[in-house]
């Protein structure tokens, strides 16, 4: 845990901020940390509202109690479970999760995309992604690994999110 992440040892957060926090950071996965911007970009762009990370930051940390509706969008960001909303003790919250959950998650996806999306054509379009980044000049090295860093960091988003999604529809 670094200081920017946090204002209070972890054993002095309470539940809901100890959730999110733990799913952001990903401590019980081998996986690098989801960046507080990307989190908030993502609310953002789904919400339609702003969603700042020092915001999330505050929240995670104990120091601002969210709105039901900004704790439920923060954890659809990050993956939690309604389940996991409801043990932390936020019944509201859960019930936007779960109707964030039906609207953004629910959609069928194929109907949207061309004939020619396919694993390998998606594959192929990041690996074009990244290397535009690391060749078009102009860039300095600071913009090269922040846009890197984040295509990835949306990338692996949405593969946890559909993770999640597979994981709570074994579950019923």
């Amino acid at each position: 845990m670094t200081l920017k992440d946090a204002t209070m040892p972890t054993s002095q957060r309470p539940a809901d901020a100890e959730l999110l926090y733990r799913l952001r950071t990903r401590q019980d996965e081998l996986l690098p940390e989801i960046p507080l911007k990307a989190i908030a970009d993502k609310i953002a762009r789904t919400a339609g509202y702003n969603f700042y990370p020092n915001k999330l930051r505050r929240i995670e940390s104990g120091a601002t109690r969210a709105s039901d509706l900004d704790y439920a969008w923060a954890a659809w960001a990050v993956g939690a479970s309604v389940s996991q909303v409801e043990e932390v003790g936020l019944p509201e919250a859960a019930r936007l999760l779960r109707d964030i959950i039906d609207k953004h998650s629910a959609k069928d996806v194929t109907s949207v995309l061309s004939s020619d999306v396919t694993p390998d054509a998606v594959m192929s379009h990041f690996r074009q992604r990244i290397e535009e980044i690391r060749t078009t000049p102009g860039f300095t090295a600071e913009e090269r690994a922040s846009m890197e860093e984040f295509l990835t960091a949306q990338m692996e988003l949405l593969l946890q999110s559909v993770g999640r999604q597979i994981e709570m529809l074994r579950a019923r």
